[in-house]
């Protein structure tokens, strides 16, 4: 038996792909500790585990994100990233306090979880292992390696964009921790990417381990909606989708896609996530619900219409479905690049998109059948990775390090 202490980011896009790991361990016999927020105690008792609670300095609601993190409310774009990034390094005592309390001879890591930094410094821990449920990326988004503009951004922007976090880190740890505050998952004894090699930029010298992706979305927790018999109408299938954070308005891609798609032969199928669309009749061609059951979804389209969330992407791909993906806050810079990159569709780093331009981009993905080839090719990697078992052999290792 081992001693497994995962700490994760109260936040449905972490936890979703943390869940099913944390099971498996726990049905192997493996005594787990979960680190989390208050919304997410009862989602991890259910599945065996005891639960430790991150104080409230280092506790937030990600459905009320400016109303639970004093100062974040009305800061937009680089202005936010600077600001949430110093909010993520400023966490790092409290999360430790809860941290240190618990004994473990493995630590599964959240890469957002700035304790993280301070326990790579420490000469004895226990073996600390990222989960990869973000893109393996810097803090200021620079493309694929050899870009043009990379070097540019990172020169000119990288200093403004990370200079106060990188001064609390120093702060707090007492002096230079030897490193950037968002590379401490280069020096953990390994990161579990939840994706695979297809599409990740090539990393050399970084202990990646592609284990691909482990959300689960089935009825069970999103049952069916009255009109789920349509989908087998014989239309292509165009899922659209703005994830559960960056939804709050869904003007930026959701209505967008509606509106580019309304006069096409297809079936569109929009989830919400609780957010409301504009008052008004839809057209014909479109089913709308709040969250839908993607395992059941998912083999059903023709292709997917995102803003770019790592996990909802790859689940994507776990099926073959090529993507268009719009989107520019938190991470999904990096995740549009990779799938323009990666050749499964096109990505564009932007807060929105014109009808117009969505449908070009729609008809362009369903029409050429590179972009299905090419997220079928994508599939099968993933489907080649490492079983659950596997993953617990590497998460259980009894030496330090992977192989």
């Amino acid at each position: 038996m081992t001693r497994v202490l995962v700490c994760v980011q109260p936040a449905r896009g972490h936890v979703g792909p943390t869940k099913p790991i944390v099971e498996a361990l726990v049905a192997a016999g493996h005594e787990v500790a979960v680190v989390t927020g208050a919304l997410y105690r009862e989602t991890f008792e259910k599945l065996g585990t005891t639960v430790e609670l991150l104080p409230p300095e280092a506790d937030f609601d990600e459905t009320d994100l400016d109303g639970t993190i004093p100062g974040r409310a009305g800061l937009r774009g680089l202005k936010l990233a600077r600001f949430e990034l110093a909010h993520f390094v400023r966490a790092m005592p409290h999360q430790l306090s809860v941290i240190d309390r618990q004994p473990a001879d493995v630590v599964l890591c959240d890469p957002l979880m700035m304790a993280g930094l301070a326990l790579v410094r420490r000469e004895r821990r226990p073996r600390l292992l990222t989960l990869g449920f973000l893109p393996f990326m810097p803090p200021v988004p620079t493309g694929p390696p050899g870009h043009a503009v990379s070097g540019a951004i990172l020169r000119t922007l990288a200093p403004w964009v990370t200079g106060p976090a990188q001064k609390l880190a120093e702060d707090l740890l007492g002096g230079d921790p030897g490193m950037l505050f968002t590379d401490w998952p280069l020096h953990s004894d390994g990161v579990l990417q939840m994706t695979c090699p297809g599409f990740e930029y090539p990393r050399p010298g970084v202990p990646l381990h592609f284990i691909g992706p482990t959300t689960v979305s089935a009825a069970s927790e999103h049952p069916l909606p009255p009109w789920w018999a349509d989908l087998a109408g014989g239309r292509p299938v165009v899922h659209v989708t703005q994830g559960t954070v960056a939804n709050d308005d869904l003007s930026r891609l959701v209505e967008p896609t509606i509106e580019a798609l309304a006069g096409e032969d297809v079936l569109v199928v929009a989830t919400t996530c609780g957010a409301p669309l504009r008052p008004g009749p839809l057209p014909e061609n479109v089913r709308v619900a709040g969250f839908l059951p993607y395992d059941e979804l998912l083999p059903r389209c023709a292709a997917v219409v995102s803003n770019g969330g790592y996990g909802g992407v790859n689940h994507a791909l776990r099926y073959g479905v090529p993507l268009v993906v719009v989107g520019a806050s938190e991470d999904k810079r990096e995740v549009a690049a990779r799938v323009t990159w990666s050749g499964a569709g096109i990505g564009r780093a932007r807060a929105s998109a014109s009808p117009r331009t969505l449908r070009r981009a729609v008809r362009t993905v369903l029409d050429d059948p590179r972009y299905r080839t090419r997220a079928r090719e994508l599939a099968e990697e993933m489907a080649a990775g490492p079983a659950m078992d596997e993953v617990l052999n590497l998460i259980t290792a009894p030496c330090r390090g992977l192989s």
